[in-house]
């Protein structure tokens, strides 16, 4: 039993630092839309709320995200990621991180069909504990986002069970496909 929770949170934690991380390379005035050439493919939000320390231990709190993925295989994200744990031996641990990312993707099949998968990624914060402008860079990573096609996910999509307290979705809404 206890094997089993800590791999229900290794999944869990895996899949939040996937989504956490969505991101482009392409500026983003010029990826909302259709502008300069570069044609939407899919657009996609996720978001993961863990409000459960008997499931997340110290991991609690959420994210949002929202991306767009181009025609010429870049994308390009709005991120935020919130703390809840509350902890006056750890100052810091509480409050929000914005992140606009830009990167590449693929789209491959590893077994599930189609998917979107996010190979390389730089984020540039937005406020939040690392302030504005820092930059962090991932230049290789193979990160499955979700299918190529119309899709609405849940925690029990993704990892077969539910949990109180604990909330995965993304949504993936094709554009010009």
């Amino acid at each position: 039993m206890v094997l089993l929770r800590h791999l229900r949170v290794l999944a869990l934690t895996a899949a939040l630092v996937a989504v956490w991380a969505i991101g482009g390379a392409a500026p983003a005035a010029a990826d909302y839309g259709n502008s300069g050439g570069n044609v939407q493919l899919y657009q996609v939000t996720a978001s993961g709320n863990c409000n459960n320390p008997d499931f997340c231990g110290n991991n609690l709190g959420g994210f949002w995200a929202w991306a767009v993925f181009n025609q010429d295989g870049t994308f390009d994200a709005e991120l935020t990621g919130c703390g809840h744990l509350a902890d006056a031996h750890a100052p810091g641990l509480q409050g929000a991180q914005h992140f606009h990312v830009d990167g590449h993707y693929i789209i491959t099949d590893f077994g599930l069909g189609p998917w979107l998968v996010i190979v390389d990624e730089v984020q540039t914060a937005s406020g939040g504990f690392l302030g504005t402008g820092t930059v962090i860079t991932i230049p290789s990573e193979f990160m499955p986002i979700g299918p190529a096609a119309k899709a609405k996910l849940s925690t029990i999509d993704f990892f077969g069970f539910s949990a109180p307290g604990v909330s995965f979705n993304v949504t993936v809404t094709p554009m010009h496909t």
